[in-house]
């Protein structure tokens, strides 16, 4: 006798799927929220400040990426700075953000943000990926509340000039792997297993993908946005990447040379900006060498507060304060 193999119902399976789905995106308890949400005119942000001193450190996460991301370089930098991480609108537990949702909006619901929060100026800005071009834009419309700038692995305004075959934001998200400029963090296997839930509960969320969708639509707008604007005379530190990310083949070794070329341009964007090479991180910088980001952080802020005019003057300084803990950015950036 024949017996015919068992067959999944579609119904079951599907009925299975959805459950399954809506098991991963239930929204998580006000109680495992840290920091709290600020109404910046319609709809609500995100925001979770620590520590204390001035200037205040901002953190602006990359396209796709929220604020839990960069718990270990906050605690880190809590010791010594006053330090917020927010979620742009849509992301984390901020509310969806209206439309179009590109960086001179996102600059000023974050400076919106931060006055309805009483965080003070002056600010230390931090910027990864997509999120360099925001703090760009904050720093051209509020230039006297703005102390400096770390642009981590950042966007620049031509890359989609450059990139071989012009590729437009669509065609990045399918040529290259989860390390690429554009695609959603995975949080690494070694951060607390509570984080890495939140983190994907907060990722599966119907307005995370949204906004993130939105973003995309407006990338190359965002770029025309910064590509000419007027940055304050503050201290910029760029911090990019040392490990390839994109695929080992001729396309990706275009992709790799471009992106080298932008962050070398990134480094000439003022007299006062200095570039550091993360060797051991790929895009993600902040979860492969935390402590780097961190100790730039630190540097540019005692930057800011020396008023030193020029890098030179800041590395070749030997009052005991500075060069300590330029040693260690350098050290960790480079080792």
């Amino acid at each position: 006798m024949h017996i015919s193999p068992l067959r999944p119902d579609p119904f079951c399976t599907g009925l299975l799927s959805g459950l399954l789905l809506l098991i991963m995106t239930v929204p998580l308890a006000a109680s495992e929220r840290p920091g709290r949400l600020v109404d910046v005119g319609g709809h609500r942000l995100h925001i979770h400040c620590s520590g204390s001193g001035s200037p205040s450190v901002i953190i602006d996460a990359g396209m796709g990426g929220f604020s839990l991301e960069w718990q270990r370089v906050q605690n880190h930098l809590a010791t010594q700075v006053r330090v917020c991480s927010y979620d742009r609108a849509g992301y984390g537990w901020s509310d969806s953000g209206p439309l179009p949702r590109t960086s001179s909006r996102l600059a000023s619901e974050l400076h919106t943000l931060l006055h309805r929060a009483e965080v003070e100026p002056p600010y230390l800005l931090v910027g990864h990926s997509f999120g360099g071009y925001n703090i760009r834009a904050f720093a051209h419309a509020h230039p006297n509340e703005t102390a400096g700038l770390v642009l981590v692995d950042a966007s620049h305004p031509a890359q989609f000039d450059r990139f071989p075959g012009r590729q437009s934001p669509g065609a990045l998200t399918t040529a290259g792997n989860r390390h690429t400029l554009i695609s959603r963090p995975v949080m690494p296997a070694n951060y607390p297993a509570e984080l890495q839930r939140q983190s994907r509960v907060l990722a599966a969320t119907y307005k995370a993908r949204r906004a993130q969708a939105e973003e995309f639509r407006g990338f190359m707008a965002s770029a025309a946005e910064v590509r000419n604007m007027v940055l304050p005379d503050v201290p910029i530190l760029v911090l990019s990447r040392g490990q390839r990310v994109w695929p080992n083949n001729a396309y990706g070794d275009e992709m790799e040379r471009v992106w080298t070329e932008l962050q070398a341009e990134l480094g000439h964007l003022s007299s006062r900006t200095l570039q550091l090479i993360a060797a051991d991180s790929g895009h993600l910088v902040h979860f492969d060498q935390p402590r780097a980001v961190s100790y730039a952080v630190l540097l540019t802020a005692t930057a800011a507060r020396a008023r030193w005019r020029n890098w030179e003057a800041v590395t070749s300084n030997s009052d005991g304060v500075i060069a300590p803990i330029l040693n260690q950015a350098t050290y960790l950036a480079q080792n």
